[in-house]
């Protein structure tokens, strides 16, 4: 029997919903309940019950990327050249580990890859911080890669696990997660100014804070359940329980890249979740080194990643709108927004208009683009 390889990572539904999940499995089952099914019922309210905060403090990297260009170039003194090269190795990263993550997630379960992801995200903060060339930082990018290569899949898995079976479940899903990326949006916002100032007194000290709130959201990451599924339970107990040789994961990863490349929807899913989040982690890169080229100073950079950051909450907060409206439409709108965009960036950076329209100009672009990426996640494949 062939095997069916769930790439959670692109089914997963990104939508709203008001209605709390505590109010959605209220059945009148006369049967008593099992006692798989009152643990479950137990693990979801624990999971529900931490995710939002978690979510906010774990979907990126607070204190981090506001001054994470400045960091680079002045403290570790890699060129700016380096730097933007060091993204494009993360995007192609992302997109080799997409089908090995996958096998890993379904192997060891989304709890057990949640806290392995968060302890990447602490190795790739930690290597940063003592990283002295080039190579170093093309080997945290790759640790980045795999941390949120296993975090997007078995975080969004974990959510969807723990809402009750019900015909709102992409709707209710989309809220708890668009809650929890909201709240990131604007928490990020408000670090990001903050981030500005302390790297004036030392550079290391938002790298360093950036490091206590991935280890905080790590310790956090240890409070999740893992839901049991009473129909896949004997299979995924065999699969778990198997000895994970060389040999069969090599053949299982074929066979997963076979499905990928046999279907043309998941191969173009792939394709724009690593182009999409390799040219927004490009255009951040821009951004910061575009504004310090035309003389800004240090904390003027971290308002403006602060209020771009604004722009994201808002977008997260209008996932629902957004999703109902253009449904797959939004692949093609947020691409050709995003590319007019950047041109506009790049089209300033060789004019030589005055510094304050520059600002306004950078400014209100990066506002658009990260309104886009804060929506981004509210598609329904």
């Amino acid at each position: 029997m062939k095997k069916d390889y769930k790439i959670r990572h692109f089914m997963i539904y990104w939508g709203l919903s008001k209605k709390s999940i505590y109010d959605i499995k209220k059945k009148n089952n006369t049967k008593e309940e099992s006692k798989m099914e009152k643990n479950n019922r137990i693990k979801r309210k624990q999971n529900m019950k931490i995710y939002s905060l978690y979510r906010m403090l774990s979907l990126d990297r607070i204190f981090y990327y506001a001054i994470e260009f400045l960091f680079l170039t002045q403290v570790k003194n890699i060129s700016a050249a380096d730097v933007v090269l060091k993204s494009s190795f993360y995007a192609l990263f992302m997109i080799i580990l997409q089908i090995p993550a996958t096998i890993v997630v379904e192997r060891l379960g989304t709890r057990r890859c949640t806290i392995l992801g968060n302890i990447f995200n602490v190795i790739y903060l930690s290597l940063i911080i003592f990283s002295t060339n080039f190579e170093m930082l093309v080997l945290a990018e790759f640790i980045s890669a795999i941390c949120f290569s296993l975090k997007d899949i078995s975080d969004t898995t974990l959510l969807t696990q723990s809402i009750p079976a019900c015909s709102k479940k992409g709707e209710i899903f989309s809220k708890l997660e668009g809650r929890g990326s909201k709240n990131y949006y604007y928490i990020n916002a408000v670090t990001s100014v903050l981030a500005g100032f302390l790297y004036v007194i030392n550079p290391f000290i938002p790298v360093i804070f950036a490091l206590l709130v991935t280890i905080l959201a790590t310790i956090m990451s240890f409070g999740f359940q893992e839901i049991e599924n009473e129909e896949l339970k004997n299979e995924d107990n065999k699969s778990r329980n198997t000895n994970i040789s060389i040999i069969s994961y090599i053949k299982e990863l074929k066979d997963g890249f076979k499905f990928v490349i046999k279907s043309r929807r998941l191969r173009s899913l792939m394709l724009y979740s690593g182009i999409i989040w390799g040219a927004f982690c490009l255009i951040s890169t821009y951004r910061t080194s575009l504004l310090k080229d035309i003389g800004t100073q240090e904390q003027l950079i971290a308002i403006i990643s602060a209020i771009v950051g604004i722009a994201s909450g808002i977008g997260a907060n209008g996932q629902l709108y957004f999703h109902k409206k253009y449904r797959n439409k939004s692949f093609s709108i947020i691409l050709i927004i995003t590319s007019i965009m950047t041109l506009i960036m790049g089209f300033v950076g060789i004019t030589n208009i005055s510094f304050v329209y520059m600002v306004v100009i950078i400014t209100l672009a990066n506002i658009i683009i990260k309104l886009l990426q804060g929506i981004h996640r509210s598609f329904v494949f």
